[in-house]
């Protein structure tokens, strides 16, 4: 993927289902179970507000991290009529990131910053995180970025201000969502003694192969698994959905998918061997249920992701992918794919497109939930809605299934909600034609992770 700094023959026969499922609650149960794992996830233990004058009030007992989803703020105690600007500060050892907004106090004097629409501000839409994700700052590198944003903890101030009079302030402290994780490098040798067929002799030689995150989940021994392409330059996508994912309560192997400079084509080979070691080692490990195994490739990485889904239907239930090629891309050379089969190289397009419904990778086999998303609006590879639309296609809607294009979103859709990263920047105002918009592009993400978290939530629960 892109970074935002940056059996051996598939056809084995999978391990029998026979413990029975249980019954998974109506949609309306998961989703709420989804926006309470948000609040959870969401963002500083909430300190008591005096009883009177302007404050800002949220909901008690949350504990607040840089991945925010939507979450109830109020500033109450306002003078009605008045107008507010609100910013949000940030400042800590690697620089100051802000963002400000201005809204009108209703007659009430209780202003909800999740219904309230703001004037002079980085988004249009109402928001009640928007001063959070449009914090502009200073540009780190591709291993601060992953640190500052996924590990720190970062005091956010939040202060409103009546022309110069400070009427209300309050500091959110949001802990990194990956503080207390860390993923455990995995060698040839660890993988090597998984799988039933010789390594490729390529990569024989004892070398780091994999991250392993593990699942967070206290309360349930077994959990579901997710099989990662990512890209292994530091700050890539991995430092940041891995974490979440595991925090949901699926353990991550992360395999690795170097990404060529176009942010299009990946520019490392990845062998079928390699994918089956991957999945043998995981359905070894205690605690993960090998029938609950999903695949994730999002960028350069997502043909890598459609193509393990279909070698190995046997052994991958769902996949999560968004943003890439709906087929395999050769690598820069032109003539090499990214995939191979038993040491032989696959056939690969060139440049991608056109698409339809014949030419992309096809996902029939693929029997458990698919999640598609793309941004209309990705000035990296244009066409990535047009692939996700003829992979739907191609597979026909299923249950389970969400197929996401966000028209006015750009790139980087999987990002996790909240974070100031990887965002379009527009100017505020600027007319709807003229580019990706940071707030459609946030309301992908949080659609994304949203469908990601409903069917991880239910394999932990099946």
């Amino acid at each position: 993927m892109r970074r935002w700094g940056g059996d051996g023959d598939g056809r084995r026969q999978p391990p029998a289902r026979s413990r029975p499922r249980r019954p998974v609650a109506a949609l309306t149960a998961v989703v709420a179970t989804v926006a309470a794992l948000a609040l959870a996830l969401g963002g500083c233990a909430t300190a008591a507000d005096g009883p009177v004058g302007p404050r800002f009030v949220t909901p008690p007992l949350i504990h607040y991290t840089s991945v925010l989803w939507p979450v109830p703020l109020q500033l109450v105690g306002g003078e009605p009529g008045s107008r507010l600007r609100i910013t949000a500060t940030l400042t800590d050892g690697r620089g100051t990131w802000r963002s400000s907004a201005t809204y009108t106090v209703p007659a009430g004097g209780m202003l909800d910053l999740a219904t309230a629409r703001p004037q002079l501000a980085p988004f249009a839409e109402p928001d009640s995180v928007g001063l959070f994700w449009s914090l502009d700052g200073p540009e780190l590198s591709g291993t601060a970025l992953a640190t500052h944003w996924m590990h720190d903890t970062l005091p956010v101030t939040l202060a409103a201000f009546d022309a110069d009079r400070l009427v209300a302030s309050r500091t959110f402290d949001l802990q990194g969502l990956a503080d207390g994780l860390r993923p455990h490098t995995l060698y040839t040798r660890d993988l090597e003694g998984a799988g039933t067929s010789r390594f490729p002799r390529e990569t024989h030689e004892d070398q780091p192969v994999a991250q392993f995150w593990k699942a967070t989940s206290q309360e349930r021994p077994i959990t579901p698994a997710v099989l990662m392409f990512d890209d292994p330059a530091p700050g890539a996508s991995a430092a940041f959905a891995a974490p979440l994912l595991a925090r949901f309560g699926a353990s991550v192997l992360v395999l690795p998918v170097s990404s060529a400079p176009d942010g299009v084509r990946a520019s490392s080979v990845v062998d079928s061997t390699t994918v089956e070691h991957a999945l043998a080692w995981l359905a070894a490990q205690q605690g993960i249920d090998a029938r609950d195994v999903f695949v994730y490739g999002t960028g350069v990485s997502e043909p890598l992701a459609l193509w393990a889904a279909t070698r190995f239907p046997t052994r991958v239930h769902g996949l999560f992918a968004a943003g890439g090629a709906p087929q395999l891309l050769c690598l820069p050379s032109g003539s090499t794919a990214p995939a191979f089969e038993d040491g032989a190289g696959l056939p690969c397009r060139v440049g991608p497109g056109p698409d339809s419904a014949s030419s992309v990778i096809p996902l029939g086999g693929v029997d458990g939930p698919v999640v598609l998303a793309c941004g209309g609006r990705d000035t990296v590879l244009a066409s990535a809605c047009s692939g996700q639309a003829a992979l739907a296609a191609a597979r026909g809607m299923r249950a389970g299934d969400s197929i996401q294009s966000a028209p006015r979103a750009g790139h980087a859709v999987t990002v996790p909600p909240g974070l100031p990263v990887a965002l379009p920047r527009g100017r505020p105002g600027a007319p709807a034609g003229s580019g990706a918009d940071a707030q459609a592009t946030e309301q992908a993400r949080v659609a994304f992770w949203n469908a990601v978290a409903q069917i991880v939530l239910r394999a932990t629960r099946s």
